[in-house]
């Protein structure tokens, strides 16, 4: 099976470094928590625009931070040993300097990246998904999962505060533990898709 995973929110705890560094930079004391959107801006006061650029300014040390969600690079791993391709498809942008600490937090986490199967800058992850013949996708942004489910791309949420009240009735992971059943068992996805 192909296999698209996001990274940021879907394998890796993306918004506790991003809250760490933000607090950091603004010399705030906001929550986890507190960030109950997918977007920064509102728990910080922050128009969109200041908060677009100060994640511009911030990410790389927001990529270069943080640890996997539990169970997320040993079920990818053991995944791809059972002959399955993984892809990681992420809206990163495609800066040198962005996708050098995205390889490396994938090695350094032992995820199953092989040097060629990152995408990056991609906004459009459904179109993405069927150039690659995706047959499942791990995502969490509601922004992506709306894009994904209108291309019928199959797609199993995970779980965050954020998409909790995501409408469409996509099947959910808490833990990555949880994956693997969907990868083995693409009926139940079938019938989800109907």
């Amino acid at each position: 099976m192909i296999i698209g995973v996001d990274i940021d929110g879907t394998i890796k705890n993306t918004h506790q470094a991003a809250v760490h560094i933000f607090n950091e930079e603004l010399n705030r004391s906001v929550k986890e928590e507190e960030v109950t959107d997918f977007y920064l801006d509102k728990a910080y006061g922050l128009s969109k625009r200041e908060s677009t650029r100060l994640w511009r300014k911030l990410e790389a040390r927001i990529y270069s931070l943080g640890v996997p969600l539990p169970h997320a690079s040993q079920t990818l791993s053991r995944l791809a040993q059972e002959g399955h391709r993984i892809y990681f498809i992420t809206a990163r942008p495609g800066m040198k300097k962005v996708v050098q600490v995205t390889e490396k937090w994938l090695t350094e986490h032992g995820f199953p990246f092989d040097g060629n199967n990152l995408k990056m800058g991609c906004q459009d992850k459904a179109a993405v998904a069927r150039d690659l013949g995706v047959e499942l996708f791990f995502e969490d942004a509601p922004h992506h999962l709306d894009k994904l489910v209108a291309a019928r791309v199959p797609t199993v949420i995970v779980d965050a505060v954020y998409n909790r009240d995501y409408p469409h009735n996509l099947p959910r992971i808490e833990s990555w533990d949880e994956a693997e059943a969907w990868v083995k068992n693409p009926p139940q996805m079938n019938k989800i898709l109907k």
